[in-house]
């Protein structure tokens, strides 16, 4: 350890801003006790660690600072910078997230045989070796103490919030509800955007009403439904919360939901004929409610096709690969052509929330003639009006 010259330290213009608070009780402390750690730089001068202390310095007038020189690569001195922060527990939740994907960066370009896949790779060709090196998820735990997955969801915060989106909140209070941002991070770039514009402007203060306001703007602006209908085919925003939220709720991501409430007093009943046919998408765990909408429409349940997705999610009692298109009736309505056809269809799901065609030709087989109509719909569909997708 040596004394250098603060004139002589070279700072990198792209430091984060200085706490001025942080930097006045590391200056108090300093008074009464002395500099406890030294800061960190390179051979050249270049800081790697200790800015707030080289401030604290500074404004109690020293023009030396007690310093260790490490001999260290600009990669290795900025590897060296970011744990200090992220030991010291410094910065807001969407800086830690930034610093931890950087880490990353940094970590996999100097090691780059822990790259995700490749030391798994290694070791299944038998060509791992003691210094194939540790995870980057390991070594960071092991370096700042944070867990692995404490890591995990802060890089996915940095990595999937748009990047315009953390200019906007970078210095608001949402950039330190971990709970909130990663919310924010399952959701699309557009969506991020609007529900981060609704809490900036004031018209709302969490996620849950910033998406409430956004649903009820979109469904204010929809055109008036019009007309009747025999046929109806409806794919619902449905809102998933508390503990299914992680496993069914990936909705929010890609378009505001629809409470239960708002689905039931959808002006449904005046736009169907006395004699009409509705095929309802549903999930599992919201079966119950699907009824709920069902009797508020003024439809009867009869019957149901299980669409097999192939690939599953994990639930909280099965493993889940299927979802229900359910049939109900309003008045007299028996399907037209009594083909019949399997109750349980097998097509592997793509992207979110797209039903297979199979199931829209169906319907056309079954109940040819008639007006329809498809609420929710994703496009235009000749032979069928939509109502909507503006909501989505």
């Amino acid at each position: 350890m040596s004394e250098v010259l603060i004139s002589d330290i070279i700072i990198k213009e792209d430091r984060r801003a200085v706490k001025s608070e942080y930097v006045q009780k590391l200056a108090d402390s300093i008074k009464q006790v002395g500099l406890i750690n030294p800061i960190t730089i390179a051979p050249d001068n270049r800081l790697i660690a200790g800015y707030h202390r080289l401030q604290a310095f500074i404004q109690l007038g020293e023009t030396r600072i007690p310093a260790v020189v490490l001999n260290l690569s600009e990669l290795e001195a900025r590897l060296a910078e970011i744990d200090e922060n992220l030991i010291r527990n410094e910065g807001t939740v969407l800086e830690r997230s930034d610093w931890l994907k950087e880490r990353q960066a940094i970590y996999e370009k100097l090691y780059p045989d822990t790259r995700r896949g490749v030391a798994g790779a290694l070791a299944k060709h038998g060509l791992a070796t003691p210094d194939s090196g540790v995870a980057f998820t390991t070594d960071t735990a092991n370096k700042t103490g944070k867990s692995k997955s404490t890591i995990k969801e802060e890089i996915q915060i940095a990595r999937d919030i748009a990047p315009e989106v953390k200019e906007k909140i970078r210095d608001t209070e949402l950039a330190d509800r971990k709970t909130d941002l990663l919310r924010l991070s399952r959701m699309e770039p557009e969506q991020q955007e609007k529900i981060v514009d609704q809490i900036i402007s004031g018209k709302a203060d969490t996620l849950n009403h910033a998406r409430k306001n956004i649903a009820a703007e979109a469904v204010k602006d929809a055109p008036e439904l019009s007309g009747k209908f025999r046929v109806i085919y409806a794919d619902p925003p449905w809102s998933y919360g508390g503990s299914m939220n992680e496993t069914y709720g990936t909705a929010d991501k890609h378009y505001p939901t629809m409470s239960l409430d708002d689905l039931c007093i959808m002006p449904v009943p005046d736009i169907t004929e006395d004699n009409a046919v509705l095929f309802l998408w549903v999930t599992s765990p919201l079966l119950e409610d699907a009824f709920k909408v069902i009797n508020a429409w003024g439809f009867k349940y009869k019957a149901s096709f299980v669409w097999d997705k192939v690939k599953h999610v994990m639930g909280h009692y099965n493993s889940v690969r299927h979802e229900l298109l359910l049939i109900c009736t309003k008045g007299s309505c028996v399907p037209e052509n009594m083909k019949l056809f399997d109750s349980v269809y097998e097509e592997e799901r793509t992207e979110h929330s797209k039903k297979p065609e199979f199931f829209r030709e169906v319907i056309d087989t079954i109940y040819p003639s008639g007006k329809r109509i498809e609420l929710f719909a994703r496009r235009e569909v000749e032979g069928w009006e939509t109502y909507g997708n503006q909501l989505l």
